[in-house]
């Protein structure tokens, strides 16, 4: 009777040590619904397993076996572990043994919700070498691996993953990584390795609603890069028949057997599908189908994939946390927001640059306005305008009232010049200046605002290019509707500063710059992906190619999932999983 009360009392104690690290166990991975299935887990384990022992990693790492490998941040790995002793950090001692590492797993298998491709993390090696964890001698291997992705993957969710040089960037205007250091620290503190990820992620509205897009797509049917794309010669109106309105009203996912008129009639039913269609697109929603229609229609869903994949990409370089007062303009949308504690102040159309001439993607500040400014010709205009105009009449600056000064700053009459035997070298020596005034192409309000590009916002005298959709029209700079109300804002916080004192300025006809009492950033980015008036995606045009570039880099790095129907398939299948 004694030895059977001593018997259970033994097994009482080594199921609450059990349980104990059964919580333990819990707390790093909620796939257990309670504690007695981590239990299970922790029973049902080989007793054999080798763990990873601080000295085995020592040798690996100070032994140079590390440098021999394969891993990519070695350096961050070597001061990591030295400074926790080589204590391993994935597959030490204890119940939680390997409980951190699948959660690892688990978050690189869901990378694609961030566009991000979970083989460049290699899931599948870690997954293998996981189960092979338990009689493996060289266990250290699938430790640094572990560590190795941990960082990558941390430091491509908070920046650029491609070479800027590569895609015509600059590193210094984007968000730099977070560093591996920290990215290992913060995990062997975290007692969710998933949440210690989470905090990292970019939080925008923008970015989730790019991430359920992505989401959407992956399990929408759309039309296959092999579907017949629909043709047409020429434009479709209301009314018209045409032999590919029946596909049209397919692709808009309407039944051509319930058309009232006959499924090739153009009828008002497909008339409201097809605009509402276009404004989708970003493009002007007139419901006349023509070229630029028939190209959105024929767009496949990996088209859109690959599109939502680079505007996360393009997110995740702009630092999240904001100013509390900053400016962003979006040169696809060709779109200016002023914020303000978190709140649009102002909005407006602007006229960005055109294909030949883009607008640069850029961050810098603004450190005031010039009101009444004076007009330097640009070189390019200079060269590609005004050098051909000058060759066949040497009076074309006079009559628009700009001066042609020399390299000695002395004005120069242009009709004593000949220009076809100027070279351009001899031309870009002269400076052409237009005075302040109504015909001035900046309008009475510029921005300042350093950059290398000499790009900046200005007022303009041509308003009637704000009503039009494609407001690609100008050599660089960006045009604002409402320059008054941007100076406004720009001063609001210097003191005394009215809407009296700002037309005071402008009637004085003289050119005057008014220094911002403090600097406000303003980001030029380049979303071809955006939220509509009602929160609705909005997919844009790629109007400078700039997302088929960094398309091309991403891919040499690996860095976009294959979409093969067996992949698309399996994250459809698998996208409950978080």
């Amino acid at each position: 009777m004694m030895m059977r009360l001593c018997i259970q009392l033994k097994i009482i104690v080594c199921l609450s040590v059990l349980c104990l690290n059964a919580q333990s166990v819990k707390a790093e991975d909620t796939s257990f619904n309670n504690p007695l299935e981590a239990v299970a887990s922790i029973l049902s384990a080989p007793s054999t397993a080798p763990a990873l022992t601080p000295v085995a990693l020592t040798e690996a790492i100070e032994g140079g076996a590390i440098d021999q490998s394969n891993i990519q941040n070695k350096d961050v790995l070597k001061a990591f572990y030295s400074a926790r002793a080589y204590e391993p950090l994935w597959l030490g001692k204890g119940a939680q043994r390997q409980a951190k590492a699948k959660m690892l797993v688990s978050v690189l298998e869901n990378a694609w919700r961030h566009g991000l491709n979970p083989s460049a993390y290699n899931v599948d090696q870690i997954k293998a070498a996981l189960e092979q964890a338990n009689t493996d001698e060289n266990i250290y291997q699938l430790e640094l691996l572990l560590s190795d992705m941990a960082v990558q993957y941390a430091q491509d969710l908070t920046a650029m993953r491609v070479d800027p040089r590569s895609i015509g960037q600059r590193a210094r205007y984007w968000q730099e990584p977070i560093s591996g250091e920290e990215v290992l620290s913060q995990i062997s503190i975290s007692a969710n390795v998933k949440q210690a990820f989470k905090a990292i992620e970019p939080k925008g509205q923008l970015y989730k609603r790019l991430q359920e897009e992505l989401s959407l797509l992956y399990q929408t049917k759309g039309p296959d890069q092999d579907e017949q794309p629909i043709s047409v010669s020429g434009i479709i109106r209301p009314g018209n028949s045409h032999r590919a309105v029946l596909r049209i009203r397919e692709r808009m996912g309407l039944d051509p057997d319930l058309a009232p008129q006959g499924a090739y009639v153009y009828d008002d039913q497909l008339a409201q599908a097809v605009m509402a269609f276009q404004k989708g697109q970003g493009v002007a929603a007139d419901g006349i189908i023509g070229p630029q229609t028939i190209k959105l229609m024929n767009i496949t869903r990996e088209d859109r994939i690959n599109q939502i994949i680079v505007n996360l990409e393009r997110l995740r370089w702009l630092e999240e946390e904001k100013p509390e007062r900053y400016v962003m303009v979006n040169v696809p949308s060709a779109t200016l927001w002023a914020i303000e504690n978190n709140q649009v102040v102002l909005e407006m159309p602007v006229v960005v640059g055109r294909q030949k001439r883009p607008t640069n993607i850029f961050n810098t500040k603004i450190t005031g306005i010039r009101f009444n400014p004076k007009w330097t010709v640009p070189p390019t205009i200079k060269k590609e305008d005004y050098l051909p105009k000058l060759r066949e009449d040497p009076y074309y600056l006079t009559d628009r009232g700009i001066e042609l000064v020399d390299s000695e700053n002395m004005t120069v009459d242009p009709g004593l010049i000949d220009w076809e035997e100027k070279t351009w070298a001899e031309v870009n020596m002269m400076r052409m200046v237009q005075g302040a005034g109504e015909r001035n192409p900046l309008g009475l309000v510029r921005v300042i605002m350093q950059n290398p590009y000499n790009i900046y916002l200005h007022d303009t005298p041509q308003k009637s290019y704000f009503r039009r959709s494609n407001r690609a029209l100008s050599s660089g700079c960006v045009r604002m509707e409402k320059p008054f109300e941007f100076a406004d804002f720009v001063l609001k916080n210097n003191e005394g500063w009215s809407e009296e004192k700002r037309q005071g300025y402008i009637a004085r006809g003289r050119e005057v710059n008014i220094k911002a009492a403090e600097p406000l950033p303003v980001y030029l980015v380049y979303q071809t992906v955006w939220l509509g008036e009602n929160g609705q995606i909005v997919y844009g045009q790629d109007i400078y190619d700039h997302d088929r570039v960094l398309l091309r880099e991403l891919r040499k790095i690996n860095g976009i999932v294959d979409k093969t129907e067996e992949n698309v398939q399996l994250i459809a299948e698998n996208d409950h999983i978080t």
